[in-house]
């Protein structure tokens, strides 16, 4: 049995007659609240065998110096425990468990104020028995799975990046929660700009906004996670609104989170209004979305993870739509550096539950101003549903990342953005965009299937470059002139399969720590919608050439946290504009990704 005290904070004690004496009177009439109101001292820490690996439900039992039983607590599923409220004084600690020896640990003492933290290592019944001593061909001090890290480098997330083992990991744990009721706090805030409308084929996004994001630790064990979201379409003058919590909980066997989202545009669309343009602006409906979600990630087995959850969505515009999203994500390791995956996710795609720090709450932020896709059908609000089924094989191989994938993807009431000339929406069903100065047409109902292939590669150090290639159907018009309105448009929308070539280059400058990711996607067919949308890659690209760029800037006068500034241009090139023209003489423009610019100022801390 091992004790390792690893941490004591205390009082400065005070000195002089007279701080004596102000502290017997001020301490005495308290001493028998003290455990009442919280201003004891602490012991706490975790028990583990000689391996380090955490002991669940052992006894902790505290003792007075005469021996007397004080209080009994038993240790998590990580072996941790603590023991609050502990009078000044010295005390014993006696550790039990089957299988193990007792441990016990004597003359620990506690003053006001003090929080000791301590690592009990029980040693087993039979840890004296020494059966015979290895040959020294028997010895092998270096596992296959090191020697494999060593050789490895992934393209994206080197293989040489130091993880947190589960002992650094509970030992952290351990240390929040002796740390207070808020610990690990973090907090982000945007201000950004743009122009174009930040219209994908997924979600609409507000092109002028002031975000913000506090994630805190409490207890030790629970994350909340507050953010907001002010936006300003400036292209249609529409406000939005967005807010969303959430509470996420360690479990030891999983870390169930829980979200709410509420989400609210005020549209305005003046002249090119749908509605009577005679109408007073209060009678134009508000799009008002509410998502309750849920998702949890468990581990099954030593090579085999499990992502699970669903979203419940509510739309009201208009009428009201209610649906439910699931999505879920097995992932399984053949060997080292090979994996296999199988996906389903609908609605659209949820921010990455692997990033932490600012990155991820840059997500959640950049997540909340998204708005669902909606379109008119027979005069009543649709909202575009897709439905996603995929199995991906990725290799580590050397330096490389080799990706494949099939998947299908099933498209209700899809949106698609246009460019219409004066009158085209009096034939109905056509409605102009909730935030650029296209208009949405619902192209109906569609299933795409098809492969792609990726690999990336490390060229040095801040240089990688990835390069792609699909197959698979898209979403595009057939020959001839559009006769009528968005139902003619509609039945001339088919799938028709088209060759795909995706790649992207990021870089980070080491002397000025600025980061720059350029992506290019080529089809072979013009479509209407952008293709492969979930698509999770290296070489994954949104349509055309799209750039981003960031960089830390300096904060001056001792503040803390850093201050960032960045940029996106999405579809540079204008690529897949697409005219149709219409048998009057006109035409109308087909935009699966509109050109857009946007810039952001970020302060981290």
């Amino acid at each position: 049995m091992q004790v390792a005290p690893i941490r004591t904070t205390t009082p400065a004690p005070k000195r002089g007659l007279l701080a004596t004496a102000l502290a017997v009177v001020v301490l005495c009439p308290l001493a028998g609240q003290a455990n009442a109101a919280g201003f004891g001292g602490e012991l706490g820490g975790w028990v583990r065998d000689a391996k380090g690996v955490g002991q669940m439900g052992a006894a902790v039992s505290v003792m007075t110096a005469e021996g007397r039983l004080l209080r009994r607590v038993f240790t998590d599923h990580g072996g941790a425990f603590v023991l609050e409220d502990l009078l000044p004084g010295s005390y014993s600690i006696q550790v039990k468990l089957d299988r193990f020896l007792p441990a016990d640990l004597r003359n620990l003492r506690v003053q006001l104020g003090s929080r000791k933290v301590l690592d009990v290592r029980l040693a087993g019944l039979f840890s004296g028995l020494q059966m015979g001593n290895p040959q020294a061909s028997e010895i092998n001090d270096m596992s296959d799975d090191w020697k494999w890290a060593l050789r490895a480098s992934h393209a994206v997330r080197p293989a040489l990046r130091l993880t947190p083992s589960k002992s650094d990991q509970e030992t952290k744990r351990v240390m929040r929660k002796l740390s207070g009721a808020f610990h690990d706090t973090e907090a982000y805030a945007e201000l950004s700009s743009g122009a174009g409308g930040r219209t994908d084929s997924l979600a609409n996004h507000s092109d002028l906004g002031t975000a913000f994001a506090v994630a805190t630790s409490l207890f030790g064990d629970n994350d909340v996670t507050l953010s907001g979201n002010m936006g300003y379409g400036s292209a249609v003058r529409s406000p939005s609104t967005g807010f969303r919590t959430s509470f996420r909980r360690e479990l030891g066997f999983g870390a169930p989170e829980v979200s709410l989202t509420v989400r609210q545009l005020q549209t305005s669309f003046g002249s090119r209004a749908f509605v009577d343009p005679q109408q007073a602006r209060d009678a134009v409906p508000l799009l008002e979305t509410m998502t309750l979600g849920f998702g949890d990630t468990a581990k099954i087995g030593e090579r085999t993870s499990f992502d699970y959850g669903f979203l419940y969505e509510s739309v009201r515009w208009l009428n009201r739509l209610n649906f439910v999203s699931p999505y879920a994500k097995i992932r399984h390791e053949l060997t080292p550096g090979r994996s296999i995956q199988v996906s389903f996710a609908s609605g659209v795609p949820r921010p990455d539950s692997a990033v932490r720090g600012d990155d991820r709450l840059r997500e959640q932020v950049s997540a909340l101003g998204t708005f669902p896709r909606v379109s008119l059908s027979d005069g009543h609000a649709q909202v575009q549903r897709t439905e996603h089924i995929e199995i991906a094989y990725r290799e580590q191989v050397g330096k490389g990342l080799i990706e494949a994938g099939v998947y299908q993807d099933a498209i209700s009431n899809a949106a698609v953005s246009a460019l219409t000339p004066d009158g085209f929406a009096a034939g109905g069903d056509v409605l102009p965009d909730l935030f650029s100065r296209a208009s949405t047409i619902n192209g109906g109902q569609h299933l795409a299937r098809g492969v792609r292939v990726s690999y990336a590669r490390k060229i040095r150090e801040r240089l990688e470059a990835a390069l792609g290639y699909g197959a698979g159907g898209v979403l595009t018009p057939g020959e001839g002139d559009l006769a009528g309105g968005a139902g003619d448009l509609r039945d001339m929308l088919k799938m028709q399969r088209a060759h795909l070539i995706t790649a992207s280059l990021s870089m980070e400058e080491q002397r000025t720590g600025a980061r720059f990711i350029s992506t290019y996607q080529w089809s072979s067919r013009d479509a209407a919608l952008s293709p492969d949308l979930y698509n999770d890659f290296a070489a994954r690209s949104d349509p055309g050439l799209n750039i981003y760029i960031r960089q830390p800037l300096p904060l001056g006068g001792g503040l803390p946290g850093k201050l960032e500034a960045s940029a996106e241009f999405r579809n540079l090139l204008k690529a897949g504009y697409m005219p149709i023209n219409t048998t009057d003489g006109g035409a109308i423009y087909i935009l699966p990704a509109i050109r857009s610019y946007r810039g952001a100022l970020s302060f981290i801390f």
